[in-house]
């Protein structure tokens, strides 16, 4: 039998020192990690506190943008400076302020941005954030096409976007396309190829006020002498064949009784027109068109009863013209072999009937205070930036947060 040799004392020390070490380092590893146990929980508290500093910071900012959409005359109401103090929402409070960063007065101009600030405090934990707000654009911005009066919709034409009318909808043919919603204080006739919602007998929609417009607008413009046709010009901030130029490409024409044709043209800039008689705006050929400012319109006719045709039906070639367009920093400037697209870009808005045919092409959104016909292959594609940048005249008085703006202010 084997026998079991004694372990020595000398062994035996060894193996006591080892697990007397082993036993002191676990309790240090266990005693170490309930102090960052306690130190996680106590940071995990203190970050719960400053995320829901963050949550009533930002209810404040949403507690004084809801009061600017219930209250229309709030600029009247509140000055620049603090609109909310020491509101107490459970265990927090938030304080409030609104600042006119243009001149301090929220009176003076109602096109003014609004910068918020809100501070919520709970449990001594203080968190701040701020946003830049500006006026909310008006709902009809998010159309295609809007109408105070009827729309009439035929002859294969193509509407990539929403349309409303505060009448009925027409839409004929089997080759008509609405790729959008269709919304009609009225009826809506024919439904199929509607790729959207079909909402008939809706609420009507708000247009914006014609007078308000125009005199905004005119009274920045610079005046083109009449003339009977616009053709074979660029019209631009840098140039204007009719007169001295204007910075921001708005230039106004007073037609009266006359007849006025835009044809085989390229514009860069805003065009209002005055009109006085039925039938007397044509707007045809080769076109390009956009504004020279995101936050302007293309195009601005007041007179209720004239009725604006937009018939552009081909590229415009300046070697067909003879006439270079390019715009001074442009490749192609002093050279007349460009071709720029059949193309009306931006938010046309008339007081009076509109008609777009014969294969017209606008990017943008077209508003009309009476009523629309689109037919011959038109084609309207909106395009939200027109949203984004809303003009003048084409908002009410409610704030609403510009994109990209909002920020946390780091104490």
């Amino acid at each position: 039998m084997k026998r079991i040799k004694p372990t020595n004392r000398k062994e035996n020390g060894s193996v006591y020192f080892l697990t007397l070490a082993s036993a002191i380092v676990l309790v240090g590893l266990v005693l170490g990690l309930s102090v960052h146990n306690l130190q996680f929980r106590r940071s995990s508290r203190s970050q719960t506190q400053i995320d829901r500093a963050y949550i009533y910071a930002e209810l404040g900012i949403r507690h004084a943008l809801h009061f600017t959409k219930v209250e229309a005359n709030w600029r009247k109401l509140l000055n620049s400076g603090t609109w909310l103090e020491d509101i107490a929402v459970d265990q927090a409070t938030y304080t409030v302020t609104g600042i006119d960063p243009v001149d301090g007065d929220l009176t003076n101009n109602q096109d003014d941005p609004v910068v918020l600030t809100a501070t919520a405090t709970i449990n001594d934990v203080n968190r701040t954030i701020s946003v830049k707000t500006r006026p909310a654009p008006l709902r009809i911005l998010n159309y295609a096409v809007a109408a105070a009066n009827g729309i009439d919709i035929s002859s294969h034409v193509r509407i990539n976007g929403n349309v409303t009318s505060n009448a009925n909808i027409d839409k004929n043919g089997g080759d008509t396309w609405i790729f959008g919603n269709a919304e009609a204080v009225g009826t809506i006739h024919e439904t199929i190829n509607i790729s959207g919602d079909i909402v008939p007998g809706s609420s009507p929609e708000i247009f914006p006020n014609a007078g308000e417009i125009m005199t905004y607008y005119t009274s920045r413009a610079t005046v083109i002498p009449y003339v009977a046709t616009i053709e074979k010009v660029l019209l631009s901030p840098s140039s204007n064949p009719f007169g001295p130029t204007n910075p921001d490409g708005l230039y106004y024409i007073d037609c009266g009784i006359n007849k006025l044709t835009i044809r085989d043209c390229r514009i860069v800039g805003t065009l209002i027109i005055k009109s006085s008689v039925i039938d007397k705006i044509y707007i045809e050929s080769a076109v390009n068109w956009q504004p020279a400012r995101p936050d302007y319109p293309a195009l601005i006719v007041d007179h209720n009863l004239s009725r604006v045709h937009i018939r552009t039906d081909k590229d415009l070639d300046e070697d067909s013209i003879d006439t270079d367009l390019s715009l001074p920093h442009e490749p192609g400037y002093g050279d007349d072999d460009d071709i720029y697209p059949n193309i009306i870009k931006g938010l046309i808005y008339c007081y009076s009937n509109i008609i777009m045919e014969t294969k017209c092409n606008i990017q943008g959104t077209v508003i009309t205070c009476n009523a629309i016909v689109i037919k011959d292959d038109a084609v309207c594609r909106y395009d939200p930036s027109i949203l984004d940048n809303s003009p003048k005249g084409f908002y009410n008085s409610a704030l609403v947060p510009v994109h990209g703006t909002w920020r946390r202010i780091i104490p």
